[in-house]
């Protein structure tokens, strides 16, 4: 109820929003359950030994930032909004992302360091979200680890925002986006996950989210994710921002599909990029609009320009 009631308006009530919430309280306790199972197993198996710190560092800063949101929102007495950052923050970011980046190796545990990681950020979760859902996080809250008796969450300091990372942010933003357009490309194409797929790009055509790149190949069940020094030819490719990678995928694809869907992500970059130059020649735009504004627009206007210029060599390689 509180999701659909901005400040000022009716509340359009429907049954629909109470299952809603029942699914969030779902995903709440089975996010409990995988990391309370890590925890048990941590002393019984073998710990996973790869490197999780690009990932916690991600979520730190994406709960620092976010978190720097929230209390703007409830300084404006934006509750519905409050509530739904801290829905997405959960549902999207942290059981969506964070713990399907930081899961152990199947017959692996945790490491010691990437667990405590875990269960603070969980812990920040709970106190963002207990005035919303009291009882629930109350319960997992003394069930996550052992309290003395004045250890509740109800009377627990609210999170302090440390210093988010915005460049990290935005190399997350363009791995996930990687990994999204890789999944995607395995479901149109009817690529089982278990065929492990092998990803190349450019050497030197780009920095900043190489750090992401195992946990990449961990999300998209990559054979390799590596430099060439050469664009290949005859391999599906893909752009993320005005980076692009190519995906051997062999006679799986299917080349004249491939070549209607880049000349539609084609069309709509073009039109796009039409939009944009009608308001960056627009003078009155120019002249009113703040300089960060400007600069945004013209961002996007080469973003946009790299883009077709890739989208055009991709329909040329398809064509030899």
């Amino acid at each position: 109820m509180l999701l659909s009631s901005p400040a000022g308006n009716d509340l359009p009530f429907d049954e629909s929003l109470c299952e809603q919430g029942r699914n969030f309280a779902n995903k709440i306790w089975n996010a409990f359950r995988l990391i309370n199972g890590w925890q048990q197993n941590a002393a019984t198996m073998p710990a996973d030994e790869r490197d999780y710190t690009a990932a916690i560092s991600w979520f730190q800063s994406k709960l620092d930032a976010e978190i720097t949101n929230i209390n703007d929102l409830y300084a404006k007495y934006r509750i519905s909004e409050a509530l739904m950052a801290t829905y997405k923050l959960i549902w999207d970011d942290f059981c969506s992302w964070y713990l399907e980046l930081v899961k152990p190796a199947l017959g692996c545990s945790m490491k010691k360091e990437v667990l405590e990681a875990t269960i603070n950020s969980f812990e920040t979760l709970l106190k963002l979200l207990h005035p919303f859902m009291p009882f629930i996080t109350e319960e997992i809250w003394h069930s996550l680890k052992d309290r003395n008796e004045n250890d509740f969450i109800i009377v627990a300091s609210w999170p302090k925002v440390i210093n988010a990372n915005t460049q990290i942010l935005s190399d997350f933003d363009a791995a996930a986006e990687l990994v999204s357009q890789i999944r995607n490309l395995r479901k149109t194409k009817n690529i089982p996950m278990r065929e492990a797929l092998p990803v190349t790009y450019l050497k030197g055509s780009f920095a900043g989210h190489e750090q992401f790149h195992s946990l990449v190949s961990k999300l998209c069940n990559l054979s390799e994710l590596s430099e060439v020094q050469a664009k290949p030819t005859g391999q599906n490719s893909i752009v993320i921002r005005e980076h692009e990678y190519f995906i051997d995928a062999g006679n799986m694809i299917n080349k004249d599909e491939e070549r209607i869907r880049i000349k539609s992500e084609l069309d709509y970059t073009v039109s796009f990029l039409d939009s944009v130059m009608k308001k960056l020649s627009n003078e009155r735009f120019m002249a009113n609009a703040k300089n960060d504004i400007v600069a945004m627009e013209q961002k996007k206007k080469s973003d946009a320009e790299a883009r077709i210029k890739l989208l055009q060599e991709q329909l040329v390689a398809l064509s030899n």
